[in-house]
């Protein structure tokens, strides 16, 4: 039922984590959240079907005065569909200005939250989530894309003469055949202007915020050189209060529906920042361009939130590091050892008193294991803590943990807090972070294996956070093991 305090939410594609963890943050903190049907937003083969997509739009946002919008799946289909579209610059056009331009019935009433990707450039080959060709010229592609980064910067690499860069910038480009990187740049250009039509049109007033997400970055790369001037075309509009560049994009539609929760709230929290290894906060994380600080940073001054000390504060954020660059569980890299940032931040957990959210960031696409067990078998009083995430990205694991945490803050200020539903969130969590991910994972794994295996971490984390009588069913709903559906019941 819509009503006066609802949030309609558009998300990239049909996900758990685009889907189901906005429903689970939800049922918990007692926001009315609207949502289309899961079957009709876009997947990893096929868009969203854009014609009930317009119609669901029409429908809600009559009533519902909040709307949190992918752009993505607005325009697009979905998040991976704005990587392989073949419409029109025109057909493009068209669809941002039926938004931002009114078609959508009462859409410029509403305090739209809108978000749309940055394309990513990633360094493999494959054509999974790629156009056809990134199967040959995936890495060749980014390599070009690295190259004509620095050489139009003037970076050098180690050893290396601007000379001599140029010349491999140049070689790199006669790899790819001709027709392959002029449809590449004809497709980045349209997903650019389209970004920039969003910055023109805010001058219509259509947003409440607007974020544009870097999304799986790098350092350097055609997508860093969109980012940047995606910045100073923020600036030059004089739109920085209303809009901004971060890195992520799983995480950002719980980002906003957290943002827009928090507009109708008479007080905010405040949050301290504990980092367990000052090396690893200045470390660039894997898949992103900013610092590890830098990017949890982005999430919180989008969310509006003060930092101050412990002992002024109302959540303790604790982010768990190594000192080295982040590990990663899908290319088996393991981060210099963890146990003394273990050790400090486990003792800090045991003797605070006051709500904590835990973003575990030592490995990318993953918790470290080193750090779970050794939370299992502590002292910590897990009613206080208020939210966990560690998978995929750095700003992935941190918006997602920051929204849980909060949405739960606000909901017992409100009388509104479930505090079952939050139980099933956060070893929802656990058991895909850690338990999927970090442990049972592997290439070709079924889902009746990831059901048997994951039952001894069901019965752990469930013991863990004091929950009875619950049933936990898995699938692979992409029909690949980058991601599990983890229904707890």
């Amino acid at each position: 039922m819509v009503n006066k305090d609802s949030i309609a939410l558009l998300p990239l594609d049909d996900r758990p984590v685009s889907y189901l963890l906005p429903k689970q943050i939800a049922d918990f903190s007692g926001v009315n959240l609207i949502l289309p049907e899961r079957k009709y937003l876009g997947d990893l083969n096929h868009g969203s079907d854009l014609k009930y997509i317009d119609n669901w739009c029409r429908g809600v946002l009559q009533y519902a005065p909040t709307f949190v919008v992918s752009l993505d799946s607005w325009v697009y289909g979905g998040l991976v569909q704005s990587r392989k579209h073949d419409f029109t610059l025109d057909e493009l056009k068209k669809r941002v200005s039926a938004l931002a331009g009114g078609e959508v019935p009462g859409s410029r009433l509403q305090n739209v939250y809108g978000f749309s990707s940055i394309m990513r450039i990633p360094n493999y080959n494959s054509s999974e989530e790629e156009k056809d060709y990134w199967k040959d010229y995936g890495e060749s592609i980014f390599k070009w894309s690295e190259l004509m980064h620095k050489v139009g910067r003037g970076i050098t690499e180690k050893g290396t003469s601007h000379e001599e860069l140029l010349e491999k910038w140049y070689e790199s480009s006669k790899s790819i055949p001709v027709n392959v990187l002029a449809d590449y740049k004809r497709h980045r250009d349209k997903n650019l202007t389209v970004n920039l039509l969003w910055i023109e049109l805010s001058h219509d007033k259509c947003f409440e915020c607007l974020i544009f997400s870097c999304d799986d970055s790098s350092r350097y790369g055609m997508n860093v050189i969109e980012a940047e001037y995606i910045k100073r075309e923020i600036k030059k509009h004089r739109f920085s209060d209303l809009a901004k560049v971060i890195s992520g994009t799983d995480e950002i539609s719980l980002v906003l529906m957290t943002k827009a929760n928090l507009k109708s709230q008479d007080k905010k929290p405040s949050l301290c920042l504990f980092f367990n290894s000052i090396e690893g906060k200045t470390q660039i994380p894997r898949y992103e361009s900013n610092t590890i600080h830098e990017s949890i940073k982005d999430q919180i001054d989008t969310l509006g939130l003060e930092i101050k000390d412990l002992n002024e504060s109302d959540i303790l954020v604790c982010i768990h590091l190594s000192d080295s660059v982040q590990g990663d569980h899908i290319f088996k890299i393991k981060p210099c050892d963890t146990s003394k940032n273990i050790e400090e931040l486990k003792n800090m957990l045991e003797k605070i008193n006051k709500p904590f959210i835990l973003i575990d960031l030592a490995y990318a696409n993953g918790s470290d294991p080193q750090l779970i067990e050794a939370l299992i078998n502590s002292k910590i009083n897990w009613d206080h803590c208020y939210g966990y995430a560690g998978w995929n990205t750095c700003s992935n694991s941190t918006g997602s943990a920051l929204a849980i945490g909060i949405n739960r803050w606000i909901a017992e200020k409100n009388s509104s807090f479930n505090k079952i539903a939050f139980k099933k969130c956060l070893l929802t969590r656990f058991l895909d972070d850690y338990a999927y991910q970090a442990q049972i994972r592997h290439v070709g794994i079924t889902e009746k294996e990831i059901n048997k295996k994951i039952m001894p971490h069901v019965q752990a984390f469930s013991k863990l956070l004091g929950i009875n009588d619950i049933k936990v069913k898995c699938s692979l709903p992409w029909k690949r093991t980058f991601e599990a559906e983890i229904d707890v019941i």
